[in-house]
């Protein structure tokens, strides 16, 4: 029986310099940050957070152990953000100790020969950031720049690969055309499109400030992508994906590659009603610039049309591993000569077997893409440890590794030896 399955079973030889690996964000699995917006928003009584973050995977404390658990499953590149909060505590006040961490987290990646990929910000703004109006305040663009600039003098010249700022349609989308899913929590189209502005202009100068100091360096925005219903080509679908979507793709011309991220289709609501008060929607100022964002806070990013009997995943998406292809066809007839890095993708599930069989799925079609276009760099799987997700708390369960929340134990699952020997070989079977 075994030798029948060996027979039929397909291999994938991806090239030698393809980059396999996984992906964390500070806050979501260090523990121990009380000086940002997201531990402010976490007890605000407007926000829909199920859990506080606290104390995480005490990925800080353990960083060592989890390097060489990287080591040990074969995992060859490992992507994690700076915590700026703990960078820089307060305005112009560095910590060194806080720097040094990051150094020697990064120094020993390079020790192991696991490939390090920074993120300089996942979400998470200081504290003073925050009060002095965080992302909507113009700026905020040098605040981000001098701690970039900060941390580029530190870190070692060896990095390759920078991500300056993750999924900025989401955590702008969220934070400022929403009430009650990231902070702020203003609801208002005129903050949101200053605080996105404002984050385009952060990417671009911290663009600069990394290859200033490191000319080997590549340089990308990640992107939080969905699939989209090609059927539907309505009015809200393009206001939507314009301002959570495209324009900040647009603004990634001038980077090294683009960083996707992608999960699921959104599929837009046939209501006839909605389409009947679209025009009402988007076209008097009032409605727009206050009703609208209350309105469009379901569709940002995680919600939309599913039919009853479609197939989900714990976090409620569609199970859609087809959005990586959709997506990278999407970014390749806009920028056919860039290349592709896929910084996050994976699934949030309790089934390990489901994961290994999403995964696979997803290899499988960029295998493929691969073969006919050479434009994808490589695959990072979100996430290497079980982490916090954001409002949704503790419960999603998209690592590879589960952690014991009484003794923090790392427990990986049948999957994270799987994909380590993948990320070891280059070589895929199904």
């Amino acid at each position: 029986m075994l030798l029948i399955l060996f027979i039929n079973m397909v291999t994938k030889i991806f090239p030698k310099d393809f980059i396999f690996g996984t992906a964390v964000a500070s806050y979501q699995v260090e523990g121990g940050i009380y000086n940002n917006d997201w531990t402010i928003w976490e007890r605000n009584k407007n926000s829909k957070c199920q859990e506080i973050c606290a104390e995480a995977c005490k990925h800080y404390e353990l960083v060592d152990e989890d390097i060489k658990l990287l080591k040990k499953l074969g995992i060859k590149a490992f992507r994690f953000s700076i915590e700026w909060s703990r960078v820089e505590p307060h305005k112009n006040k560095f910590d060194q100790n806080a720097i040094e961490h990051y150094v020697k987290k990064t120094q020993k990646l390079i020790e192991y020969n696991i490939e390090p990929i920074i993120t300089f910000h996942h979400f998470t703004t200081p504290e003073w950031v925050f009060k002095e109006g965080s992302w909507a305040n113009p700026k905020v663009v040098e605040y981000f720049n001098n701690y970039v600039d900060m941390m580029m003098n530190s870190l070692p010249k060896e990095i390759t690969y920078f991500n300056t700022i993750n999924e900025p349609g989401i955590f702008t989308f969220f934070g400022y055309f929403s009430t009650n899913k990231f902070p702020p929590g203003i609801a208002n189209e005129d903050v949101f499109i200053k605080s996105s502005s404002n984050v385009i202009n952060a990417h671009k100068e911290a663009l600069q400030t990394i290859k200033k100091h490191n000319n080997n360096s590549k340089v990308g925005m990640t992107h939080a992508l969905q699939e989209w219903e090609d059927a539907d080509e309505n009015e809200l679908k393009k206001y939507i994906k314009y301002h959570l979507e495209d324009k900040f793709l647009e603004a990634s011309l001038d980077d090294d590659f683009i960083g996707l991220q992608t999960y699921t289709i959104v599929r837009i609501p046939q209501s006839i009603l909605l389409k009947v008060f679209t025009p009402v929607l988007l076209n008097i100022k009032f409605i727009r610039k206050y009703i609208l964002p209350r309105i469009l806070q379901i569709f940002a990013g995680r919600n939309g049309r599913i039919d009853k009997d479609t197939r989900i995943t714990k976090m409620g998406y569609e199970y859609r591993p087809q959005a990586v292809l959709y997506n990278l066809k999407r970014i390749h007839n806009m920028y056919p000569n860039k290349d592709i890095f896929i910084t996050e993708n994976g699934i949030a599930t309790d089934n390990d077997d489901e994961r290994i069989e999403f995964v696979s799925d997803v290899l499988k079609d960029i295998h493929k893409y691969v073969t006919d276009n050479e434009k994808v760099i490589g695959y990072l799987y979100w996430s290497l440890l079980d982490n916090f997700e954001w409002d949704l708390g503790y419960q999603m369960n998209f690592g590879l590794v589960e952690i014991d929340k009484s003794t923090y134990e790392r427990k990986p699952h049948k999957s994270a030896k799987w994909f380590g020997a993948i990320s070891n070989t280059n070589i895929f079977s199904y």
